[in-house]
């Protein structure tokens, strides 16, 4: 429905944010992360809108747009609604839960997003290959492998998409065995068909 809000902010409650664009006040639901706004001040929000069964719209307003994707891949873990996606967005950080998630970090998972044991392995098994095919990396040094072994296969041609795709089901085998760079792309180029 709406992509984005670009407005003065009218008021900064605990419960969400107003911001008035074209004459119009939106109530957006914020994360506690967001910058600080002075009543005033121009900001954008990138946004998500969902119907109440009250028939009202709540809106949700991200300021970076790769917090709106990973609150749009947390949805598709079955069991996450957009409630519990913008919850567990509201207690841990974007970047801190792709690290959880990406290192299979489940007891920081359950202890900072307030998560059972079940809920953060789903979140491990299933939002990990989207996060990975996103281009997502973890700041860890299996994260550093992926990003130089990536940047190789850029250069021989490959998409990507396709690079991303094959990061998915590497991922595992990296931590498991220790894969240098070197292995990755030996590996990758397996899956990949070896063009180049």
């Amino acid at each position: 429905m709406f992509e984005y809000l670009r407005g003065k902010v009218q008021k900064r409650e605990k419960d969400g944010w107003v911001l008035e664009v074209g004459g119009f006040g939106f109530r957006l639901r914020v994360t506690p992360f967001a910058r600080p706004g002075e009543e005033g001040e121009e900001r954008c929000f990138f946004i998500r809108s969902f119907l109440r069964e009250s028939g009202e719209f709540v809106l949700y307003g991200f300021e970076e747009e790769d917090e709106r994707r990973i609150f749009d891949s947390l949805r598709e873990v079955r069991g996450i609604n957009h409630r519990t996606a913008f919850k567990i967005l509201s207690r841990l950080h974007w970047k801190d839960l792709v690290r959880c998630v990406l290192e299979e970090d489940t007891q920081e998972l359950e202890e900072r997003a307030g998560l059972s044991n079940k809920t953060a392995r789903r979140l491990v098994v299933e939002l990990r290959p989207l996060l990975l095919e996103a281009g997502f990396a973890a700041d860890s040094p299996r994260g550093a492998v992926f990003e130089e072994a990536k940047e190789v296969l850029f250069r021989l041609g490959y998409t990507p998409q396709e690079i991303n795709r094959v990061f998915a089901v590497l991922w595992q085998d990296v931590a498991r065995r220790n894969m240098d760079v070197e292995e990755v792309i030996k590996q990758a180029l397996a899956r990949l068909g070896g063009r180049g």
